[in-house]
């Protein structure tokens, strides 16, 4: 039995958006609040004359950071991210790979971490002179790094990342997604489609750890499994769902009268079952909420 998978290639950069199809509309899932990054105070103004690493109280110093910390970080996110469609891009809420220049023999050669701002734009990292990043932490938030142009060694590789998405979606579903897929590259997400089932009957207690976090199931592409598999594919979805796995049922208003929804097929009912699953409307609502989802799982630690 063979797995297919629907990867796609990105041929447009992050910087040509399009428009997608609809305005976000306010989810009806009334769940915990996501939580947002809360930055260390800034305890001083930086010096254009202070040395590249000078610790003020927001930034961690780069010095500091240990080759373990780079490598604890890179495996606990990797297998949750697709290389970015542009070599050495660099953009807001992108994981990118840096090789930099050491200044004592205890600091890592590399950083990893997620971007948070980058000057003068996003853009080839030849092209930055500065950037704000991420660095996780193993129990807190992300500590803050400045990263500047002459601390990188450009002449090394560069990486950059998009966090994967795995998107289960029948045809006309990936077609709703693909008017607006540059988008979700641009916000840092990558789109992986799937059009069958069977990664899924494979899954089991001891290889879902290798699994994306980050999943959207279609409902029209459920309503698609044969009748004799259904009941298998429902139970490996509510075994994503007590995996603590990440599940958007895309369900949009044309679906209301042809499919039932998620919730509906696997008996999931707010306030009365363990799960509940959201269910946006459209593209936009499905890309705000993965947003605000991933930010609160990157914001919490790898504990």
């Amino acid at each position: 039995m063979t797995l297919e998978l629907g990867f796609r290639r990105y041929l447009r950069l992050p910087d040509w958006i399009q428009t997608g199809n609809g305005e976000p509309r306010k989810a009806h899932f009334l769940g915990k609040k996501e939580a947002t990054p809360v930055e260390k105070p800034d305890q001083g103004r930086n010096n254009d004359n202070a040395p590249q690493d000078q610790d003020t109280g927001k930034y961690r110093k780069l010095t500091s950071i240990r080759m373990g910390e780079v490598d604890d970080a890179m495996r606990y996110f990797m297998s949750q991210l697709v290389a970015s469609p542009a070599e050495g891009w660099v953009a807001r809420n992108y994981f990118c790979q840096l090789p930099v220049r050491q200044q004592t023999e205890q600091q890592s050669p590399l950083v990893f971490g997620r971007v948070r701002t980058a000057f003068p734009s996003d853009g080839n990292v030849h092209n930055i002179k500065q950037m704000e990043m991420y660095f996780p932490n193993a129990v807190t938030s992300p500590d803050l790094l400045l990263v500047r142009r002459s601390n990188i060694l450009l002449q090394d590789p560069i990486y950059s990342y998009c966090v994967g998405v795995k998107m289960y979606l029948s045809e006309a579903e990936v077609a709703d997604f693909s008017q607006s897929e540059n988008i979700f590259v641009e916000k840092g997400f990558a789109p992986i489609y799937e059009d069958g089932y069977i990664d899924l009957l494979d899954l089991n207690e001891h290889n879902h750890s290798s699994r994306l976090w980050l999943n959207v199931i279609g409902s029209e592409w459920f309503a698609s499994i044969p009748d004799s598999v259904q009941p298998e594919i429902r139970e490996r979805l509510r075994d994503l769902a007590d995996w603590n796995k990440v599940i958007l049922n895309y369900h949009p208003r044309r679906h209301s009268l042809r499919y039932l929804s998620l919730n509906d097929e696997l008996d999931f009912n707010y306030e009365f079952t363990r799960h509940y699953l959201l269910t946006p409307q459209d593209t936009n609502q499905t890309l705000l909420k993965l947003e605000q989802i991933f930010e609160g799982i990157f914001i919490q630690g790898m504990s």
